[in-house]
């Protein structure tokens, strides 16, 4: 029979259990305290205070590169509408008709697809505030395969120029620019010009001004170019002397370097210079990072006018970046010297000029030597002779057969009756007379003296001593001539 509990053991079992009841209700009650109205609100504040400060604080940063951001954006757009109208405008701030000139150049099919630029260099202003085109050079640029050929056409090439007959090249921008009333330009006359006689369409459009050459080169903080020839004593393209050598051209220097014709076969060689200097600079501006790079076309963008956006220049600099310099090749085209109603032109050759444009437009890299387009007398731009630059020499050898010694003799400066007066005075001394005539300019103001070969610099530093006045200097293959030595009277010419 089971044992009944006690009643003393039953009530504490229910007290026990009221027991455990309130100290849970009392729990309960703690619990439910903490969910009351006011502390609800405080922990809700506190909790809100701190989302406040974390959202104010994300919000200050959020406004803050807002701002950088929207300044970054107003500066690129404020530069690039700068840049845009700087470089559709020329020196003297006219802008350039880019209507006139889309009528005569064409559009690239694909971006990536070669394409062509005409480069020009204008004169400082010539007679009337007309300029000429002093410089024109047609560039292929390929970008797929980073190359680009450089075609120079001679200023005096003889043209046909609607309105105007047969005229030198190099007026057809003074013609188009007369022309502007009727609704021509200048750039439009020129093009139409170049594109007709090589056969081929033009893309795109650069006007270089020499007038800021010198500043803009400085700005760039000078040119690495292998000078391949001496440039000495043309005081008509600058004050200085350019050296052959591989030397950083300032502005003064590389300024006397792409103008100079005191060659023998002055506009050639003068043209194979600038196609250097070319050369050089777009290897040193296409080797250079992004924020020289700016920099560089900030500052072309004072002496350049283009049909050009910035946004094209930039792309095609990121296309050719790293190009090398002997991936850029070097033309002239082919024409002969002729003389027309009292004046000098060159002719094209135009079976040449086909053969040598149809080579470069299908990305070949023809030799000119073997599609004789070289010329007797002419400077190859891959000459590159240490410089030759050498002193007069101060006294005659004691004893010189002169009669050995045959020597040809230019006018170079245009003085009346000069290189005659030189060469009959050598005669007398006893050598041989040879050729007597003009140079190919009148831009030498310094008499050079040069000497065929080493063996014959005695009878040249003979005769500086004779005439007392002028510099030697060795031929090494940049001037044609049939004597042992050439005199081209300069502007230092004495009677």
């Amino acid at each position: 029979m089971p044992k009944k509990p006690s009643p003393g053991r039953r009530v504490d079992t229910i007290r026990d259990k009221e027991i455990d009841l309130v100290s849970a209700r009392a729990e309960l009650n703690k619990e439910l305290s903490t969910y009351s109205r006011h502390n609800r609100s405080q922990t809700y504040a506190t909790q809100r205070s701190r989302r406040n400060v974390r959202k104010r604080v994300a919000a200050g940063i959020g406004i803050g590169l807002a701002a950088v951001l929207v300044g970054l954006v107003v500066f690129i757009v404020a530069w690039m509408v700068y840049l845009q109208d700087a470089l559709h405008r020329d020196s003297q701030g006219n802008l350039l008709d880019l209507e006139l000139i889309d009528a005569v150049t064409i559009d690239r099919e694909r971006p990536e697809d070669p394409f062509y630029v005409l480069l020009v260099g204008t004169d400082d202003t010539a007679e009337g505030g007309i300029s000429r085109s002093d410089t024109i050079i047609l560039a292929r640029i390929d970008p797929q395969h980073k190359k680009a050929a450089l075609v120079s056409i001679p200023r005096d090439t003889r043209v046909q120029i609607p309105g105007y007959g047969y005229q030198k090249i190099n007026a057809a921008y003074a013609y188009g620019m007369l022309e502007e009333e009727n609704g021509h330009s200048g750039p439009e006359f020129l093009i139409d010009a170049v594109s007709k006689l090589t056969g081929i369409g033009i893309h795109d459009y650069v006007q270089v001004d020499f007038s800021g050459f010198r500043q803009v080169v400085d700005a760039l903080g000078g040119v690495e170019v292998d000078v391949p020839v001496d440039i000495i004593g043309d005081r008509d393209a600058g004050n200085v002397d350019v050296y052959a050598g591989q030397q950083r051209l300032d502005g003064e220097h590389a300024l006397v370097f792409v103008r100079s014709r005191a060659f023998e076969d002055g506009d050639y060689q003068r043209q194979a210079n600038q196609r250097t200097f070319i050369q050089a600079t777009a290897r040193q501006m296409l080797a250079s990072d992004p924020v020289t790079l700016v920099n560089s076309i900030n500052a072309l963008s004072q002496i350049i006018a283009t049909s050009f956006d910035p946004v094209e220049i930039a792309t095609v600099a990121g296309e050719m970046r790293g190009i090398q310099e002997s991936d850029i090749y070097t033309y002239s085209i082919p024409c002969a010297s002729e003389m027309i109603d009292g004046a000098w032109y060159e002719i094209p050759d135009m079976a040449k000029i086909s053969s040598l444009m149809n080579s470069i437009d299908r990305g070949e890299t023809p030799d000119p030597e073997q599609l004789g387009l070289t010329r007797q007398g002419e400077v190859p731009d891959s000459y590159r002779p240490p410089s030759s630059a050498a002193g007069t020499g101060a006294d005659p050898p004691p004893f010189l057969d002169t009669s050995l010694y045959m020597v040809d003799v230019r006018n170079g400066y245009g003085i009346p009756g000069a290189a005659s007066a030189v060469s009959d005075m050598l005669a007398l001394a006893g050598y041989q007379q040879g050729t007597v005539g003009d140079a190919n300019t009148y831009a030498y103001t310094e008499t050079l003296v040069i000497c065929q070969s080493e063996g014959d610099r005695a009878a040249a530093q003979d005769i500086v001593a004779r005439l007392g006045y002028g510099r030697v200097i060795a031929s090494e293959g940049r001037y044609s001539f049939a004597g042992n030595v050439l005199v081209i009277v300069g502007g230092d010419f004495k009677t």
